[in-house]
């Protein structure tokens, strides 16, 4: 007898180990797919900013109307970064770039002090960008806008697609996670059917039954989304340090943690949900059949 029952304790710890596993890698596949969601969005984002007003100040300013000039770009709700670039810096980059200093060959510096915008990313849509544009335009200098439209365009495209895939692929996996969970979960309870069986002949009630159930079944669901996000976890911390340095740049550690915490309540809540199931479903089953399957 004592054999047999440590039988049964193996057989049904070997069934909940299965149990966690399944959750693990379900959650870590639908994990992985949110942060490449995430790494889509910083780089599209990333890819918007630099998109850029180059505004050309009048060669008369002096150096503190420039500098309220700038004062006043920061702190509109467009503007991302505002860099200022003199008369001397703009020709020493255009040295850089050609080769001769333009002073050297005209005798004097044509080139103008300018002031570089970038935008935030919400603000680069074509017809945002007229209203940008039109703003900037008021404040008395010579604005041009340094971007492509088709190029914008192109990449907007393909980041909705990029976005629509993601989203159809990260629904099927939900699915996909949820029959898995539910399955493993069945088959957890699959093994105490007997013992729920017992407990509806002696008059105990649903909910008494199916609270022990569901606890040790959100317990296994919390644990095996915990270890996915560890192990998501252990992989960005590897990525970092010998593949992708600049990981992190794409993966904000805000993300990151609101990703964690999505993948933590959806481990419990599914396991919750199929535990609840599959315990009413025995609770509910005629006598005579439960001692068939």
């Amino acid at each position: 007898m004592t054999s047999r029952k440590k039988y049964r304790a193996a057989s049904f710890f070997h069934t909940r180990l299965l149990s966690i596993v399944s959750i693990t890698l379900a959650l870590f596949i639908l994990g992985g797919i949110a942060l490449v969601q995430i790494a889509g969005w910083q780089i599209e984002r990333k890819v918007k900013e630099q998109i850029s007003f180059t505004l050309l100040l009048p060669i008369t300013n002096t150096e503190k109307q420039n500098a309220e000039i700038c004062k006043n770009l920061e702190a509109k709700p467009f503007v991302k970064a505002v860099r200022y670039i003199s008369a001397d810096e703009a020709a020493k980059e255009l040295e850089a770039e050609l080769g001769e200093n333009p002073s050297n060959v005209l005798g004097y510096n044509p080139l103008q002090p300018m002031v570089e915008v970038n935008l935030k990313s919400e603000y680069t849509h074509t017809d945002s960008l007229a209203l940008v544009e039109e703003e900037m335009s008021n404040m008395n200098t010579d604005v041009g806008l340094t971007y492509r439209e088709d190029l914008l365009n192109q990449v907007q495209r393909n980041m909705n697609t990029w976005r629509i895939v993601l989203w159809v692929l990260g629904a099927l996996m939900l699915i996909v996670c949820f029959i898995q969970i539910n399955n493993t979960t069945r088959l957890v309870i699959y093994g105490k059917r007997m013992q729920i069986r017992t407990m509806s002949l002696v008059g105990a009630t649903p909910g008494f039954i199916q609270r022990p159930i569901i606890g040790q079944s959100v317990l296994d669901g919390l644990i095996g989304a915990l270890l996915s996000v560890v192990v998501w976890g252990i992989v960005i911390i590897v990525a970092k340090s010998y593949l992708f340095p600049d990981i992190l740049s794409y993966l904000p550690w805000l993300h990151l943690l609101l990703g964690g915490v999505v993948i933590l309540v959806l481990g419990t809540i599914i396991s919750a949900l199929t535990s609840w199931r599959a315990t009413r479903k025995y609770i509910r089953m005629d006598s005579g059949k439960i001692y068939l399957i």
